[in-house]
């Protein structure tokens, strides 16, 4: 099997290493406040593209797009990545990538550790006398983990 260096493109390497010294120079120039909300998405035919996260700030960087042409153009000297042709841009593209309403809660949501579920004192009891008449090892410590979920709050209903 090939170490993972020789399986991957070194053009891709070298496309990689120049979007992060682009990115770099970016932060360099930017205020802080855009940063969060601006990466490098290609390099090509002369053009810087970047990408935002709203309109807002698409605007934002639009009124400063001469400013971060005119500071990329002075200091992209040190992109060069060895491979000889040192990337020169003429044109800075600014578009704003969308993304769902809601995106982030959702993702926060499915990453978010659901509480354990209660139960009564009763059911926990339950629970474990039929944990300790089961002989299936798997099954009787499932059984057990679950009795130990007990929320004292929860009121027992009594047979009448």
């Amino acid at each position: 099997m090939k170490p993972i260096n020789e399986q991957i493109n070194p053009e891709m390497v070298i496309q990689a290493q120049k979007l992060a010294k682009f990115t770099h120079l970016l932060h360099n120039i930017l205020p802080i406040e855009c940063r969060n909300h601006v990466a490098v998405a290609n390099i090509r035919n002369q053009n810087l593209m970047l990408i935002t996260d709203s309109p807002v700030w698409t605007t934002r960087l639009r009124q400063l797009s001469p400013q971060i042409l005119q500071y990329i153009q002075e200091n992209s000297t040190d992109t060069d990545t060895g491979s000889g042709n040192n990337q020169v841009i003429h044109h800075v593209q600014i578009r704003t990538r969308y993304s769902p309403a809601g995106a982030e809660a959702l993702h926060a949501s499915k990453t978010a550790r659901k509480p354990a579920p209660r139960i009564s004192e009763k059911t926990a009891e339950l629970l474990s006398q039929s944990a300790n008449s089961i002989d299936n090892e798997k099954l009787k410590t499932s059984l057990l983990k679950m009795a130990r979920h007990v929320d004292s709050s929860i009121p027992t209903r009594n047979k009448r």
